[in-house]
């Protein structure tokens, strides 16, 4: 189980972005007692208004790795105020501890890490896994490694109810929009739609899906809601993954899980393929991708989960992300102007909605 004192004082690091002394800490739990934090430097990449994350240079103890990463909750108190009301940060430890059997494959290594009972601030010692991804490295046999990997997470958890009745796990309903206001989708849609340099991608199919999503999201959602229940990651796009680079080999790794959530698999495969994939890569190989996942479910999850339906969950899920990229956008032009933005994210969506056709499907 993850580790959890009062002795640590995670929020003042908080307060401070210095790593140091809950790195200190973190270092002596993780059993490097004569380890310390010789140097720290910020990450980029990340979101600050979940977390901070630190590279730390590590001396005194030959034994312990020479760099490790520490993450602490957001600087801001109003941040890590909200996102500890959720139970964010404990839910990441509690997460990264029922999948301790993946660490050093599939999940990072994590050394250490630190619940405060009152405040439920966490704090973590990971592996440095190097440099962030880039977008083009997800090549196809990639893509197929991470749906294998999912697939051993869901199986291990479908239909759990010790899983979904956890104090830590985010509530499933509505979780494919992030209990977001469904109304804010008909508003933000218009008003990209009618902004050509907002528009994520005109044409035919996504602005019938949009229509389609004006009348029938509760519908969606309803339906979404109704799926058999697993253990998700809740927002599983690229920016969420780190590589483990060994020679010539790049293996997976699968991070921040603060958004997990008791719900549809369905929404991580959507999520993932469709903010990986280009529209060409989409149209080749999209069914051998998502029955790959369906045959490593396993037999028994299979035949209780026959194929149509669980297809027909992958485009539901698909309109599920759509929606929520939808309410989460910008509309301002920095909104067009930043591909890492929402909108990015939203456009990359789009093109592959209009590839997919979904509607063709429910």
């Amino acid at each position: 189980m993850p580790i959890r004192t009062s002795e640590i004082d995670i929020d003042r690091a908080c307060q401070n972005g210095d790593p140091s002394d809950v790195g200190d800490a973190l270092l002596d739990l993780a059993g490097y007692g004569g380890a310390r934090v010789a140097s720290y430097s910020e990450l980029a990449g990340g979101n600050p208004v979940m977390a901070q994350v630190f590279r730390i240079s590590i001396e005194g103890d030959e034994r312990a790795p020479d760099t490790a990463v520490v993450k602490i909750p957001a600087k801001l108190i109003v941040d890590r105020r909200r996102e500890a009301a959720t139970n964010a940060y404990a839910r990441e430890a509690e997460v990264y501890d029922l999948l301790r059997d993946m660490q050093g494959g599939f999940q990072p290594i994590i050394y250490a890490s630190v619940t405060e009972p009152q405040s439920k601030l966490a704090a973590l010692l990971m592996e440095d896994l190097g440099d962030l991804p880039r977008r083009h490295e997800f090549e196809l046999g990639l893509v197929r490694n991470v749906l294998s990997d999912l697939a051993r997470i869901h199986r291990r958890y479908w239909c759990d109810p010790s899983i979904g009745s956890a104090w830590w796990i985010r509530n499933g309903r509505r979780a494919d929009i992030f209990n977001d206001d469904t109304d804010l989708f008909a508003s933000k849609w218009e008003t990209l739609a009618n902004t050509p340099r907002l528009h994520p991608c005109d044409e035919t199919v996504v602005n019938e899906v949009a229509d389609y999503l004006n009348e029938h999201l509760i519908a969606v959602l309803d339906q979404l809601d109704a799926r058999p229940p697993t253990l998700t990651h809740g927002d599983l796009h690229t920016a969420n993954f780190m590589f483990r680079r060994c020679e010539s080999k790049i293996d997976p790794v699968l991070i921040d899980w603060q958004e997990t959530v008791y719900c549809g698999a369905t929404s991580d495969v959507a999520k993932f393929l469709s903010t990986t994939l280009d529209p060409s890569t989409t149209q080749e190989h999209f069914d051998d991708l998502i029955a790959g996942y369906h045959d490593d479910l396993g037999n028994e999850i299979a035949a209780s989960y026959p194929y149509h339906a669980y297809r027909r969950d992958v485009m539901l899920g698909l309109l599920g992300t759509f929606a929520n990229y939808v309410i989460a956008a910008g509309t301002d032009e920095q909104a067009y102007n930043d591909p890492t933005a929402v909108n990015g994210s939203l456009r990359k969506v789009s093109r592959n909605v209009s590839v997919l056709q979904p509607l063709d499907e429910i």
